[in-house]
């Protein structure tokens, strides 16, 4: 009796750590189509720059502005950072590329003309207010761009999570500005709860989302 307990528990806990385990990546196109939109935030939120809140219809906003999907650690770099000449030869070539491109820890609704206007910058802090996207408190100027406070710790988490989980580079210098966007930016009750539903589709927490104090270990 006592052995078949045991053989019962063991096989619980193995069966938990399967499940914990788990990883379900999706291809792009389908993220971008239908579990993004339709499953992640399902007409529910906020577009990450400017705070625009989301419509039941994907890919606008409730005002009828289109809203794109954003990669914080941008495909670019990951192109770039795989040694591929382009993002088709990292695609067809690197099944890590199409992972990394369609992790939905680094993706979010972004209005599609501050996605456009931003186009592969930095992110970093700007002296002053330089530049204001049409009452959007998004700066950009020489290549960096500084977000909404509200918005900085999850640019910071979602770009750790990258780092970490794919060893993505990140300069010494951005990695030190994101940390104290992380400790000024806590993770909100809709960061926390969108950690959640990417656990649920996707089999991965951010850890940083959990234990903001984890980036001290980053290098």
């Amino acid at each position: 009796m006592k052995f078949r307990f045991c053989l019962g528990f063991f096989l619980l806990i193995m069966q938990q750590l399967a499940v914990a385990d788990s990883v379900n990546f999706y291809d792009y196109d389908e993220v971008a189509s239908k579990i993004f939109w339709n499953e992640l935030y399902n007409g529910q939120g906020w577009t990450l720059y400017c705070g625009l809140r989301l419509a039941s219809i994907p890919s606008l906003t409730i005002s009828g502005m289109t809203v794109s999907i954003e990669h914080i650690y941008t495909s670019n770099r990951m192109v770039q950072a795989l040694g591929c000449h382009s993002r088709q030869q990292c695609y067809e070539n690197n099944p890590d590329f199409r992972i990394m491109e369609s992790d939905l820890h680094n993706l979010y609704p972004v209005w599609i003309d501050a996605s456009n206007a931003l186009y592969d910058s930095e992110y970093g802090i700007i002296e002053g207010e330089y530049w204001r996207f049409e009452n959007c408190d998004l700066e950009r100027k020489k290549g960096v761009v500084e977000p909404r406070p509200v918005a900085r710790g999850n640019i910071a988490r979602a770009i750790f999570y990258m780092h970490n989980t794919y060893n993505l580079p990140v300069s010494e210098q951005t990695i030190e500005i994101l940390k104290t966007w992380n400790l000024a930016d806590p993770p909100s009750k809709q960061e926390i709860r969108r950690n959640e539903k990417i656990q649920k589709l996707q089999g991965r927490r951010n850890p940083y989302i959990d234990k903001p104090s984890l980036v001290t270990t980053l290098k």
